[in-house]
C-alpha cells in the first residue's frame, strides 16, 4: 500500500487528515502534475478563488472514457461559475489506440489519466475514476456489463455521488443505442441509476460506515451536443472572461488538446458557443420552462445550509457569522484591483475571521450537518489560499531528487517569498511525510519576513529501507478481469493516482493593515494562516529552462530485459541474445552478480555475470545467449532476470517511466522477464522494408521469425527508393501520423507495379479519403470493426495462397487473440481487390473488409485492419503466422498461381 502523509506538525494546528488532503487538492487539484496550470499569486488567482468562495454549487459529469467529457461545460461551471466540478470517467481508456507512443493497456491508461489531469488543470474541474478497466471497444451495453457488472459500477458511482454531493449530475450519455459504444451506453445507464440510488440507504449501506451519507442530487441532465434540437437548456460557454482573457470555450479547447494520445488537438475559436443539455429529472419537480440556467431551482447560497432559528441562540449567531462572511467576500471582490490585489486582503481576512467563529458554533443546537461542516472547512482553506494570493505571499517546496531510493536521503527546501506590502511574522515551517519517514529537526522559526523579503529552510529526509515502490495504487494488485481491485483506504477510492509523497508548509501571521493606516485595529487584522504545497524536484534544462517533476520511490537497481517478448519458430535451434539492462538510481556503487534464469530445457550462457554499476543512475547492459533444447514444446516460456548485490539484496523488477512533455512522469513497475512464444512458423526469403507508423511491433516480430527487415529511415523514405526490397510493410496509422508517407505514396505504388509487395496495416479515414490505395476503397462511418477477439473467422477463398503459403492457416490460428479481431475494416473496394476473410460480432452481419488483396502491375497489394499491433506484443502464434504469409505474398503466387511452388512442403514446415 502506498504510504500516506503524516499529519502537520504545526503546534497550534487542529487539522485532520481529511483537511490535509483537501488542502492538497486546493493547492494542486487531484492532479499528479508538476506543471499545474495556475496564474500564480495575484489578482487573477485571487479572483478565481473568490468565485469559489461565494455560492454552494457542485456539478458531477459522468461518462465512460477520457475525451468523452464536455470540456466547455466543465470550464464554464468551474472557472466561470466558481462551482466545484468533477468529471467521473468510468475507465482510464486503457483499450484505446496510442497516437504518440507504443504503450497499450495499463501504460495507455497512465497516459490518458495524465492527459485528463492536464485537461483538468486548465478547465478547473477535478478528476475521478471507477475501478473499470477499458477492455476495448464494445457495441452493446450488455456486452460492456459482462465485463463491468452493473452493481460494481453503480457502487463506485454512488460512492462518489455521496462523497462529492453534487446538486447537478450531467450524464454525457443516455444509456440507449444512440450512444454508439456499448461502454457509453453503460455509462448512461449507471449515471441515471446512481441519481436515485445514492439517496437510498439500503443501497450499499457499508459506504455509510466509511464516512459518507446518503445524498440526493437535485437535477439530472443528459448531454445533447450531437442533437442540440432536443435540448431544454443551452449553457453559454463562449463568454469572454476578463480574468482569463479568453472565453471558457477557448480554455476548454486548450484543455481538449491535452488528449494528444487520441489525436484531439482543437482550435480555439472566438465568439459565442453553448453546451446543450436536456433536463431528465428534478427533485422536487421543476417545469422545463423554468429551467433557465444550470442551477435553476437550486438554492446555492451558503446561508441556506444554516438551520433556521429565532432569538439569541447559538444557531442564530452561526447564521450571523455566515452572513457576515458572505458580505466580506463580496466586499473583497469589489476591492480586488489588478495592480494592487492586496486591497482585497483586509476583507478576505474578515471573511476568514467570521468563518472561524462560525466553525466554533457548528456543534450547538443541532447546527451540525456534514454538508455545512465540509463547506465551512472548504471555505477556510479557500480563504487562506485567497488571502495569501492577494497579499503576494508565495510558497515553494523543492526536493533535491526526483527518484527516491529506500534507505537513502534527500534534501527538501521550503521557501517563502513575501512579495506583497504586508509584514509576515512568526513564520514556522513544517514537512508532512509518510509514516516512518524521518526528517531532521525542524529549523527555527523566523520572526519577521519584511515586504519583498524571502526566507528558506532546509530539511534532510531519510526514506526507510522497507519503503514500497510508487506503483499507482490501482495497479498494486492484479486485476479481477476487467476491474481493478480497490485498496482498503477509502480516501484513495476513485482518485487519479497516488497522493504526493512529501509536502511542506508554513504557519504565519499576516499583518493585513498597510503601514501608516490609521483606522482602529480590527480583530481580523493579524490572521494566522497555514499553507501547504507538495514537494517537487526542480531541474534545469539548458534549452527549455526550469522544469518540475513529482517524486517517486524506486528500487536502487532496476532491471529490464530486451527484448521483452520474443517469437521463436518451433524447432529452431539457433542461439539468440537477451540483453539485461540495469540502472542504478542510488548514490552508491552497486556490486554483485546478474543472471538470467530459464525454465527446464533452455540453455543460457553464461550462468551469471559480475556487475559493478556506479551511482548517478548509470546504466549497464549484460548479454546472455539463449538456446532451446530439442524437447522445448510449443507455448509461452519465461526467462527471469535477477540481480544479487553485496549485502544480500535481490532485485527482480524494473520500471518504465511513462514520460511525455504534456503529462507528469509516472513509473510503471514490471517483473524483468523475457517471454518467449514458441510456435511452428515458416517464412519466405524476402527482404522487408518497414515504414513505422504510430508504434507497433511488426518489424521486431518479422525479424524474430527469421526475416531480413530494415526499418526505413526518414531520409530513405523521403528519397522514395525502395528498389532493394521485396516487400514494404506500413505500420499502423502511417498516413495519419506521418504525412511524408502520403507524399511518397506514388513511389510506394510504383514499387508494387514493378513487382514488389505492399502490406498496409490499419489506417483511419485518411487512407480512403487520400486515395492512397491502388484502387478505390471506402470506410463506413463509424468504421467496421470486430470487437470479439474470438469471433468466428471464415476463409472466403480457402485455397488462396495467402492463406496457405508458407504457412497453412486454419481455425487454430485465430484462437487466443486479445481484445479484438480488428478495426477500420474497409466497407467498399474496387476490383481487382478481393476479400479473403469474413467475421462478425454477435448479432451482426459478416464483415468482409478485414483483409483484402489485389495484384498491382507485376506486384501485389494488401490492406488489413486486423489488430496485429495488439497480437504481436502478446506473442499470439496465429497472428505471427498470418503476418508471415502476408509478407511472403507475391505475384503471381499471391494472385492464385501456385505453379512451381511446393505449397504442401512449405505448409508442412509452417506446422
Amino acid at each position: 500500500m502506498i504510504p500516506r502523509a503524516a499529519l502537520p506538525t504545526f503546534a497550534s494546528s487542529s487539522w485532520t487528515a481529511a483537511t490535509l488532503i483537501l488542502v492538497g487538492l486546493l493547492l494542486g487539484g487531484t492532479s499528479l502534475s508538476a506543471q499545474a496550470w495556475r496564474p500564480g499569486p495575484g489578482a487573477v488567482d485571487t479572483g478565481l478563488l473568490l468565485r469559489q468562495m461565494d455560492g454552494v454549487k457542485r456539478v458531477l459529469m459522468i461518462a465512460a472514457h477520457p475525451d468523452d467529457e464536455d470540456t466547455a461545460l466543465l470550464a464554464a461551471a468551474a472557472r466561470g461559475m466558481g462551482a466545484q466540478v468533477a468529471y467521473l470517467s468510468l475507465s482510464r481508456g486503457e483499450g484505446g489506440q496510442n497516437l504518440i507512443g507504443p504503450e497499450l493497456g495499463e501504460g495507455m491508461g497512465i497516459i490518458r489519466t495524465g492527459e485528463l489531469l492536464a485537461a483538468r488543470r486548465l478547465d478547473g474541474a477535478q478528476q475521478y475514476f471507477t475501478r473499470a478497466f477499458d477492455f476495448g471497444f464494445s457495441k452493446r451495453a450488455d456486452e460492456a456489463l459482462e465485463h463491468w457488472p452493473m452493481e460494481v459500477l453503480l457502487e463506485d458511482v454512488v460512492w462518489l455521488v455521496r462523497k462529492l454531493r453534487p446538486q447537478v449530475v450531467v450524464s454525457i450519455f443516455s444509456g440507449t443505442s444512440r450512444d454508439g459504444h456499448g461502454q457509453h451506453q453503460a455509462a448512461g445507464l449507471v449515471a441515471a441509476e446512481a441519481f436515485s440510488a445514492a439517496a437510498d440507504s439500503t443501497r450499499f449501506p457499508h459506504q455509510l460506515r466509511m464516512g459518507v451519507e446518503v445524498w440526493q442530487p437535485s437535477k439530472f441532465y443528459t448531454s445533447h451536443r450531437f442533437s442540440p434540437d432536443l435540448a431544454s437548456l443551452m449553457v453559454p460557454t463562449g463568454i469572454f472572461d476578463p480574468l482569463l482573457g479568453r472565453s471558457w470555450f477557448q480554455v476548454a479547447m486548450e484543455s481538449r488538446s491535452q488528449h494528444r494520445s487520441q489525436d484531439m488537438g482543437a482550435s480555439q475559436p472566438l465568439g459565442p458557443r453553448a453546451s446543450p443539455l436536456r433536463l431528465e429529472a428534478r427533485i422536487p419537480p421543476l417545469p422545463t420552462a423554468d429551467d433557465t440556467h444550470l442551477f435553476a431551482g437550486v438554492d446555492t447560497t451558503f446561508l441556506s445550509l444554516v438551520p433556521d432559528s429565532d432569538g439569541e441562540s447559538q444557531v442564530r449567531r452561526l447564521w450571523e457569522h455566515v452572513a457576515a462572511y458572505g458580505d466580506a467576500v463580496q466586499a473583497a471582490a469589489g476591492n480586488l484591483h489588478a495592480f494592487e490585489p492586496w486591497r482585497a486582503s483586509s476583507q478576505l481576512a474578515r471573511a476568514l475571521h467570521e468563518l472561524r467563529l462560525a466553525e466554533g458554533l457548528l456543534g450547538f443546537d443541532g447546527a451540525y450537518t456534514p454538508e455545512l461542516r465540509d463547506e465551512v472547512s472548504r471555505r477556510l482553506e479557500l480563504g487562506q489560499k485567497a488571502l495569501l494570493s492577494s497579499a503576494g505571499v508565495v510558497l515553494d517546496v523543492r526536493a533535491s531528487r526526483e527518484l527516491l531510493v529506500p534507505g537513502e536521503e534527500l534534501e527538501v527546501v521550503v521557501q517563502l517569498w513575501n512579495g506583497g506590502p504586508f509584514p509576515v511574522r512568526n513564520v514556522r515551517p513544517a514537512l508532512f511525510l509518510p509514516p516512518g519517514w524521518v526528517q531532521s529537526e525542524d529549523p527555527a522559526p523566523v520572526q519577521v519576513v519584511p515586504a519583498g523579503g524571502a526566507v528558506e529552510w532546509t530539511f534532510s529526509v531519510r526514506v526507510p529501507s522497507g519503503t514500497t515502490h510508487s506503483q499507482p495504487y490501482f495497479l498494486e494488485e492484479e486485476r479481477d478481469g476487467s476491474l481493478y481491485r480497490w485498496p482498503p483506504d477509502p480516501d484513495l477510492l476513485g482518485l487519479p493516482g497516488n497522493p504526493p509523497l512529501i509536502s511542506g508548509g508554513v504557519e504565519l501571521t499576516l499583518e493585513v493593515r498597510l503601514p501608516g493606516q490609521t483606522t482602529a485595529n480590527a480583530p481580523w487584522d493579524r490572521p494566522t494562516l497555514q499553507g501547504v504545497k507538495r514537494a517537487l524536484f526542480v531541474g534545469l534544462d539548458k534549452a527549455d529552462g526550469e522544469f518540475r517533476r513529482p517524486l517517486a520511490v524506486v528500487p536502487a537497481l532496476d532491471l529490464a530485459t530486451e527484448p521483452s517478448i520474443m517469437a521463436w519458430p518451433l524447432g529452431l535451434e539457433e542461439t539468440r541474445v537477451v540483453t539485461v539492462r540495469l540502472r542504478n538510481h542510488g548514490v552508491s556503487t552497486l556490486r554483485g552478480v546478474v543472471s538470467l534464469e530459464a525454465p527446464t530445457g533452455w540453455l543460457v550462457e553464461p550462468m551469471d555475470q559480475e556487475l559493478e554499476i556506479p551511482p548517478g543512475e548509470g546504466e549497464q547492459s549484460y548479454e546472455f545467449t539463449v538456446q532451446p533444447g530439442a524437447a522445448v514444446p510449443e507455448g509461452m516460456h519465461r526467462l527471469q532476470a535477477v540481480a544479487r548485490t553485496q549485502g544480500g539484496r535481490v532485485f527482480r523488477e524494473g520500471f518504465t517511466l511513462i514520460d511525455y512533455p504534456h503529462i507528469d512522469p509516472v513509473p510503471l513497475f514490471h517483473t524483468a522477464q523475457t517471454q518467449i512464444s514458441v510456435f511452428p512458423v515458416a517464412v519466405a526469403d524476402r527482404r522487408v522494408g518497414y515504414i513505422m507508423g504510430s508504434g507497433d511491433d511488426g518489424a521486431r516480430a518479422l525479424r524474430q521469425m527469421g526475416m531480413d527487415v530494415e526499418v526505413i529511415s526518414p531520409e530513405r523514405l523521403q528519397a522514395g527508393d525502395f528498389s532493394d526490397f521485396d516487400v514494404l510493410v506500413l505500420g499502423i496509422r502511417t498516413y495519419e501520423v506521418r504525412p511524408e508517407v502520403g507524399a511518397v505514396n506514388a513511389a510506394i505504388l510504383e514499387f508494387a507495379r514493378r513487382g514488389g509487395t505492399v502490406v498496409s496495416q490499419y489506417n483511419k479515414y485518411e487512407y480512403p479519403e487520400g486515395g492512397f490505395a491502388p484502387y478505390r476503397v471506402a470506410m463506413r462511418r463509424p468504421h467496421h470493426r470486430v470487437t470479439d477477439p474470438q469471433a468466428q473467422v471464415t476463409f472466403l477463398e480457402p485455397d488462396h495462397p495467402v492463406l496457405n503459403w508458407p504457412n497453412r492457416l486454419g481455425p487454430d490460428d485465430f484462437s487466443d487473440w486479445v481484445q479484438e479481431r480488428g478495426l477500420y475494416f474497409l466497407s467498399e473496394w474496387e476490383a481487382p481487390f478481393r476479400p479473403l476473410l469474413s467475421m462478425a460480432d454477435p448479432e451482426e452481419d459478416p464483415s468482409l473488409g478485414s483483409l483484402v488483396v489485389a495484384p498491382v502491375g507485376d506486384g501485389f497489394y494488401i490492406y488489413t485492419g486486423l489488430a496485429f499491433f495488439r497480437q504481436l506484443p502478446e506473442g499470439v502464434p496465429g497472428a505471427h503466422r498470418l503476418l508471415a504469409n502476408l509478407v511472403a505474398a507475391q505475384a503471381p503466387v499471391a494472385a492464385g498461381d501456385m505453379d512451381g511452388v511446393d505449397a504442401d512442403a512449405a505448409a508442412d514446415r509452417g506446422r
